[in-house]
């Protein structure tokens, strides 16, 4: 009667243990192994797959924002050093042309001093003949002006 009388048969008290109480945990335990099983698994699952799909996704981002950083510093440097090399080729064709129009300035000088030179010798020469002869057609002319008019 003892077990009768604890177990259900009670009078009720604050806290009294009978079998209720454990007809209520074993239903808790049962329900809880039933909904973890049946539905929160499929959907941990679900939610795993998802997570290393994200994180291999991620991997590979991260792989392939690493690798085109490395692609676009080797293309940079390699922009720099084209941009630096045809700055001092541009720097030497202009010293070159520089040069070059220098010299042929001080060749097209030169040979035009010598033109210069050589007209102006051929004038003086030109000159001095025609004052010389000046002289004489003056006096030719001016004695057939004065025997013309003295006539």
């Amino acid at each position: 009667m003892n077990f009768l009388q604890t177990f259900l048969l009670n009078e009720s008290g604050l806290f009294d243990f009978d079998l209720t109480f454990v007809a209520e945990t074993i239903e808790f335990i049962f329900l809880a192994i039933i909904v973890t099983f049946f539905f929160i698994s499929p959907i941990s699952k679900q939610l795993d797959e998802r997570a290393e799909f994200i994180n291999t996704a991620l991997r590979k981002s991260a792989l392939f924002i690493t690798f085109g950083y490395e692609r676009l510093t080797i293309c940079i440097g390699l922009l720099t050093s084209e941009i630096s090399e045809m700055t001092r080729q541009v720097k030497l064709v202009k010293n070159y042309s520089n040069e070059n129009f220098e010299n042929e300035v001080l060749s097209v000088q030169k040979q035009n001093g010598k033109i210069l030179s050589k007209l102006k010798g051929d004038l003086s020469i030109k000159s001095a003949y025609l004052f010389s002869n000046l002289t004489s057609e003056l006096t030719t002319i001016s004695n057939t002006f004065f025997s013309k008019k003295f006539k």
